[in-house]
């Protein structure tokens, strides 16, 4: 409990003041303590001599009570009103009830047919204003889409050496022919290095769920979890068709690539290894997927992997699938 010399302790107490007042009225106990000096007590508070002034007439006049803050005196005298003439107002009230899907830009333009000049902000304002011409269905609907969440889940490390297809990871990269921008997608599986890609106009979801089937369709053995990055190429259609096939859909951490290691090096290898020596490439999609079709042979059935004790991934594959049925005896093409 502080002790004022100004005031009795009891009457601040009754009056009930705020945390705001009674420190303004410690200011001004602490002035008139201090012999009125008014420069010295600006500087022990850091105050600027508005503001103490102010704050001192108010007391002087008003007592306690005049510590407080009073609200009404905050707001302006002259207050901004809009300055667009009525019948302008009244004539973008009609033709956005006439029809609520209408945009600022669509009245502006049919204000502009009548030879009537108006700001799409000052469209906006009007729609705002008036709760009756806002497109609340329009918001729900949104919101309603948005609301589609996919729960991110890490895939485990040791998915990746358990078994053919345990976990299959899947990337895009971006690069240009003649000037033309194109989508590889890519996929290879952790434990055999078995791997395809294929190449797209676009980068959607949709391109990533045809991507997708094409893998299936491609490798030797099922894919039991894919696992991929966050980009919006690998949610709603792709994801969706992942769930249909009752197996787990996997996301790496954001900004995290390493996670996806094995389908990055896939896409240096088919940079450096293939596409960087195809002089006669041309910006046309089927041409540059004929090209896919032969790196995708060479990577699976003609190149050595260090990884897998130089072997290749057709015949690791092979080997692995024998052994699982029991047969240890492979022959392996030369």
């Amino acid at each position: 409990m502080r002790a004022y010399r100004i005031v009795p302790w009891a009457q601040v107490r009754d009056v009930r003041l705020s945390k705001k007042a009674q420190e303004r009225l410690i200011w001004i106990d602490w002035y008139h303590f201090h012999g009125g000096k008014v420069r010295l007590t600006l500087r022990h508070f850091a105050l600027s001599p508005d503001v103490f002034y102010r704050w001192l007439k108010r007391f002087s006049k008003l007592g306690l009570l005049g510590l407080e803050d009073d609200l009404k005196t905050r707001r302006p005298k002259k207050t901004r009103e809009m300055t667009t003439a009525q019948f302008i107002i009244d004539r973008i009230k009609s033709i956005r009830e006439g029809d609520i899907e209408k945009s600022k830009y669509e009245i502006q333009a049919e204000l502009k047919n009548e030879g009537v000049t108006c700001g799409t902000t000052t469209i906006q304002k009007v729609i705002n204003r008036d709760p009756k011409l806002l497109n609340i269905q329009h918001k729900k609907r949104l919101k309603k889409h948005r609301n589609f969440k996919i729960a991110r889940i890490k895939a485990a490390i040791e998915l990746r050496e358990k078994n053919l297809g345990s976990l299959v990871q899947v990337d895009t990269k971006y690069f240009y022919v003649l000037g033309k921008k194109f989508y590889i997608f890519s996929a290879i599986d952790c434990k055999s290095r078995y791997a395809f890609i294929h190449c797209y106009k676009t980068i959607s979801s949709v391109s990533g769920k045809d991507f997708i089937c094409k893998v299936r369709d491609y490798f030797p053995f099922p894919i039991q979890a894919i696992n991929t990055d966050n980009g919006s190429e690998y949610l709603f259609e792709f994801h969706k068709e992942i769930i249909s096939w009752n197996i787990p859909h996997f996301f790496t951490d954001p900004h995290c690539p390493k996670q996806n290691g094995r389908v990055e090096r896939l896409h240096q290898t088919a940079e450096y290894e293939y596409f960087n020596y195809q002089y006669d490439l041309l910006d046309d999609l089927d041409m540059i997927n004929e090209h896919c079709k032969i790196f995708n042979y060479k990577y699976n059935n003609l190149r050595y992997h260090h990884s897998l004790g130089y072997k290749r991934p057709a015949d690791y594959v092979r080997i692995l699938q024998e052994k699982k049925r029991g047969s240890v005896t492979v022959s392996i093409c030369p």
